[in-house]
């Protein structure tokens, strides 16, 4: 669709002023019928003579539109600034070097808009005193009051291309009655002009009179050719387009029923069924295809009550519940209702009327509520309902499953015996915890989640009438895996047959035990003996360790209540130095081993005060030796080896150290990594 604009021709009176004053221009903002959803407005402009610089403000509705930038037209010129930060405001300043002159009706500014919504939006010039002004070419700010003579108001409409839908109704009436037929628009926006045409079949209905329900300006309605209506209106220019509410009523035709049948037919050729839009553009709207724009009606005939529709009301009730409402859809030619309830129920109020109340009584209920429809010529088919009532749930039985559970540990099943009259299971769980399945059943299984805590089960059942009485609060109690939270470490080196090693780690979780492990080969469980104490403790503790301990590994089993168990990593060594003579420990020696992790090498540093023998021995973690090499180093000499390990595949190794000095046997034991 194109863009339809109206450009309002404004004519200026000359008011008698002093020969040497000047007026500003006169600027008119313009009109616009839109359905599309972007459209530019013009800014016109009269008397514009030597004018060098401009402000102007505007506002418009933003629930209707937006504009989206301000440009010149195009014989202005010069410089342009916008203010389009606030919605619904235009601010625009405009400037050039020296005063132009415009001839009458000229576009100085385009007001470039996108649709927000259908609908009609003012533009509406905003003066007090600053906001709107005009400089002449010696940039002196020129007279424009009073305001009404110098800035006229435009008017943006957008709105749907597409026509109203339009609808007349099929009805059933009694031959001789005065029909009063409605016909209902939807999507009736900002309509200027209407024009339909009805057909139906003069020998069943008679042309009475009309009814203008939406009061739609100059509407007409002509039923003067046999079996033809002809409705037309228009909204003058000037006044305000036509909106209603989907369904609304737009006119009402009336008519002589001499009974038969007779279709209800709009008749579009073209032009005989048509709506335009606002005025004063008043564009023609789509109605194609016919069929979804008018919807076709018709009348017949039918003298006795049409059968009952679906009885609609609660199936089951509460024993002694009251007020309780049940209807049927009107009955089409019904003059009365006849209403039928089971024993033990009471019709309050309602009854002759398509809706009642009921009122039930302490005693069981069971049976149907059943309706039909009445007139002077019979009755109509008749609809039924059945229905009971019942009580609150019994009360809950022992709730069965088991009181002590583990996080995180798989499904638990909890259950109930069938609590009778219960249509739901309510179960309350303790927190943390959830029903995987069987939520609103008698039984349920239940997942227990890292953060679960103790707490009971307990569960009701419910109906309609409430909640019958809770089950005895079944007790859970909830427990975690053990959980380690240091590994144990390797402790200083002792010397043989002196001092203690001590292996420490750190675990949570509850019923904890221990058990340490030796690794010969393969890893032993140790027991508790005047070398070992505390195998079954957090801490064990190796008292006086003999040479033959060194470089061994130790590493714990814990369990808890609930499994699995973990077992410690293995890599803390016990470190057993055979003392000579004077202890001296390796620190003495700067004795350095770098890189470590290593690639292709690593190598020793170490400064010796007298002789010693340097013995390097690699073995993997099982103990196999896989690489050695002795050294022997000179009197106060800075040893500096470069070790080559292209055979050594990467991986974790014990190296273990042995220096032999005129007076002392060190040795120790270390990781070594080999990466890539």
């Amino acid at each position: 669709m194109k863009t339809l604009l109206s450009i309002v021709c404004i004519l200026i009176c000359c008011q008698p002023m002093d020969i040497c004053a000047q007026n500003a221009p006169v600027s008119i903002a313009g009109t616009i019928v839109s359905l599309e959803t972007e459209v530019t407005v013009p800014v016109y402009a009269m008397n514009f003579n030597d004018i060098s610089s401009c402000s102007l403000k505007l506002i418009y509705d933003p629930a209707i539109a937006t504009v989206t930038s301000v440009t010149i037209g195009p014989d202005m010129g010069g410089m342009i600034s916008t203010n389009l930060s606030t919605p619904g405001v235009v601010l625009l300043g405009w400037f050039t070097s020296s005063g132009i002159n415009l001839p009458d009706s000229s576009v100085i500014f385009n007001l470039h808009t996108t649709k927000a919504g259908n609908g009609s939006s003012y533009l509406q010039w905003v003066d007090d005193g600053f906001s709107c002004n005009y400089s002449d070419g010696n940039f002196e700010i020129l007279n424009d009051s009073p305001t009404e003579d110098y800035y006229l108001d435009g008017n943006l409409v957008f709105q749907s291309p597409d026509a109203p839908v339009t609808n007349i109704p099929s009805i059933s009436a009694l031959a001789g009655a005065t029909l009063n037929i409605p016909v209902t628009v939807s999507n009736f926006q900002l309509i200027g002009a209407l024009s339909l045409n009805l057909q139906y079949d003069p020998s069943v209905l008679t042309y009475l009179s009309f009814n203008n329900n939406a009061e739609f300006p100059g509407l007409l309605v002509d039923g003067s050719e046999s079996g033809i209506i002809q409705a037309s209106g228009m909204v003058p220019s000037g006044d305000t387009s036509i909106t209603l509410q989907d369904n609304a009523g737009l006119f009402t035709l009336n008519f002589s029923y001499q009974g038969g049948f007779t279709e209800l037919n709009w008749v579009d050729n073209g032009l005989s069924c048509h709506y335009s839009g606002s005025q004063p553009v008043y564009p023609l709207l789509n109605d194609s295809p016919q069929e979804l724009f008018y919807l076709n009606g018709s009348v017949s005939e039918n003298a006795l009550p049409a059968g009952a529709g679906p009885v609609s009301g609660p199936v089951l009730v509460c024993t002694g519940a009251t007020s309780v409402n049940y209807s049927v859809p009107v009955i089409e030619y019904a003059t009365g209702y006849v209403w039928s309830v089971p024993e033990n129920a009471v019709i309050t109020s309602g009854q002759n009327t398509h809706s009642i109340l009921v009122d039930f009584e302490s005693s069981p209920v069971s049976g149907e509520i059943s309706v039909y429809g009445t007139n002077e010529f019979g009755s109509g088919g008749v609809s039924s309902l059945t229905i009971s009532s019942t009580l609150p749930p019994a009360a809950a039985g022992y709730v069965n499953g088991p009181q002590e559970v583990c996080r995180e540990q798989g499904i638990y099943l909890y259950s109930v015996q069938p609590i009778a009259g219960a249509n739901n299971y309510n179960w309350s769980l303790p927190y943390g915890s959830n029903i995987v399945s069987g939520i609103n059943t008698n039984a349920i299984e239940v997942n227990f989640g890292p953060a679960s805590i103790s707490g009971v089960v307990i569960v009701s059942g419910s109906n309609i009438c409430g909640s019958g009485q809770n089950s005895v609060p079944l007790p859970v109690t909830l427990f975690s895996s053990p959980q380690l939270l240091a590994q144990p470490l390797s402790p200083p080196a002792v010397y043989a047959g002196q001092g203690e090693a001590i292996f420490t780690l750190t675990a949570t979780g509850e019923g904890l035990t221990y058990q340490w492990q030796e690794y010969n080969g393969f890893w032993n469980d140790l027991s508790e003996d005047s070398l070992y104490s505390g195998v079954f403790t957090d801490s064990l503790t190796i008292a006086n360790p003999p040479i033959s301990l060194d470089g061994k590994q130790y590493r714990c089993i814990v369990e808890g209540a609930c499994p699995p168990e973990f077992i410690t990593d293995g890599e803390a060594l016990l470190t057993v130095l055979l003392p000579v003579g004077v202890n001296r420990y390796l620190s003495e020696f700067n004795f350095l081993i770098y890189p470590n992790p290593f690639n292709d090498y690593f190598e020793l540093s170490a400064r010796f005060i007298g002789f010693a023998d340097v013995s390097l021995i690699i073995s993997d973690i099982s103990g196999r030796m896989i690489w050695s090499q002795d050294f022997m180093s000179s009197r106060g000499e800075h040893l500096f080896i470069r070790i080559n390990t292209p055979d050594i595949l990467p991986g974790i190794f014990l190296l273990k150290t042995i220096i032999k000095t005129e007076n002392n046997l060190m040795m120790q034991t270390m990781k070594l990594v080999r990466y890539h």
